[in-house]
């Protein structure tokens, strides 16, 4: 029941599409992050180096921005349903040039970063579509709980697909958990397929701009939406400053020990948090200050990240007494599950507000927006963060940017005072 504890299930009743589109990408998504962590892992196999493993990220980077613009544009001016559909192939064609690439004891790193890079485009243009499907299979009230059913999706992708991976690589190698992504894949096309067709609404003004005049006009919209752009910001702050994942590797080879093992269980704590968060939602469709809430969760990741930084900085001050470091590994996954507890509920609020207080017909260059944020935000955490480790020391990053980061969402706030007062009754851009 709405305003409860748990999640609210009512959705699934009021559209089977979007419950078939929904468990697809769910699916779809366990194997995308499987492939995710595969590379990464594979990419240190062969270089040693945590910069090299943040390339992944980097190189992927300018590709996401302008190709995930244009998405947008697409998800605006075409069938949206089509547009999903041809993401998904472009994206397990992808997967498809890795599995084999391991197959034959490839150690190309070009061909990893470019095959990483097209994946992660694809996937980018896909999700721009489909979360601007959602509103157009579910009313406004619905909105909060396909945000905390997509919180769960995220949260089992980053849980379950790591797990995955590390089994997968321990037992068969590389290829065997690429091998299991190109079958998961498959979900994804079926999720899509079952759709009906979500032409634009006005198609005659769909048509009638241009692709890059489409482009500009959702740029200037955000300009002008001054609590959209903030909900915006904060996301791309916490994601440059406070991003982890990229240390993975090294902890689990050096600092912590436990190989794959430790990079699996720390992958998947924050998302175990996040899955955590969504399954008990069901209070979030009561909560009118939406925006007021984004702030309260986005200062405690932060100070979370901030708290990892000081275990690590524990870690590496003491000895451990064992081949792996159980008690570090254990504070550390604690600790994230927690951010991403508080990451989960701020997905939930950002999710509505986005769907909510956007027209249609913008709707697919804001969320192409968002998702370039999503998207490239922890590739920009990713570099800063890798680049941050070797300079200094690996607990660095996590301590220095935890505290940077509620220092400028405070004075963000301060600047936007209009956003802690957004009210999900009467929705405001």
């Amino acid at each position: 029941m709405r305003g409860g504890l748990l999640l609210d299930l009512t959705l699934f009743r009021h559209s089977r599409a979007f419950g078939r589109l929904w468990f697809g990408t769910t699916l779809g998504s366990i194997g995308q992050e499987m492939t995710v962590v595969t590379v990464a892992l594979q990419v240190y196999a062969i270089t040693s180096s945590t910069f090299a493993v943040s390339l992944i990220a980097g190189i992927a980077l300018a590709p996401i921005v302008v190709i995930g613009l244009y998405g947008g544009t697409l998800a605006d001016r075409f069938d949206r349903r089509r547009v999903a559909m041809m993401s998904s192939v472009i994206s397990w064609l992808a997967i498809i040039v890795l599995t084999a690439h391991a197959f034959l004891d490839g150690t190309s790193l070009w061909v990893l970063y470019l095959a990483a890079t097209v994946n992660s485009v694809a996937n980018t243009v896909g999700g721009i579509t489909r979360r601007a499907i959602v509103p157009r299979l579910l009313p406004k009230e619905l909105l909060p709980a396909a945000g905390a059913l997509n919180g769960i999706s995220m949260g089992l992708m980053a849980t379950v697909g790591p797990l995955l991976a590390a089994g997968a690589v321990g037992a068969g190698g590389f290829q065997s958990a690429y091998l299991v992504d190109a079958v998961l894949h498959t979900a994804a096309f079926l999720g899509i397929w079952s759709l009906p067709a979500l032409r634009p609404v006005d198609e005659a003004r769909a048509a009638a701009v241009g692709a890059l005049r489409s482009v500009l006009d959702g740029l200037d919209y955000l300009r002008r939406a001054a609590n959209i752009r903030f909900a915006l910001t904060v996301d791309l702050v916490a994601m440059a400053f406070a991003q982890p994942r990229v240390l993975f590797p090294a902890l689990g080879a050096v600092t912590l020990g436990g190989g794959v093992t430790t990079v699996g269980v720390l992958s998947a704590a924050g998302a175990a948090g996040a899955v955590l968060s969504s399954l008990f939602s069901g209070w979030t469709g009561s909560v009118r200050r939406q925006g007021f809430a984004i702030l309260v969760v986005t200062y405690v990741y932060a100070a979370v990240i901030a708290v990892a930084g000081l275990i690590l900085l524990w870690a590496v001050l003491l000895p451990r007494s064992g081949e792996v470091n159980n008690a570090a590994v254990a504070a550390l996954a604690a600790v994230l599950a927690i951010g991403g507890a508080a990451d989960g509920i701020s997905v939930i609020f950002r999710g509505a507000i986005l769907q909510a207080a956007v027209p249609d017909h913008l709707r697919g260059r804001v969320q192409s927006i968002f998702s370039i944020i999503v998207t490239g935000g922890p590739r920009v955490g990713d570099v800063v963060t890798g680049a941050v480790a070797s300079v200094f020391a690996i607990w660095s990053p996590l301590l220095a940017g935890g505290i940077a980061m509620l220092l400028v969402v405070w004075l963000l706030a301060r600047k936007v005072p209009s956003f802690k007062d957004y009210d999900r009754d009467n929705p405001a851009p």
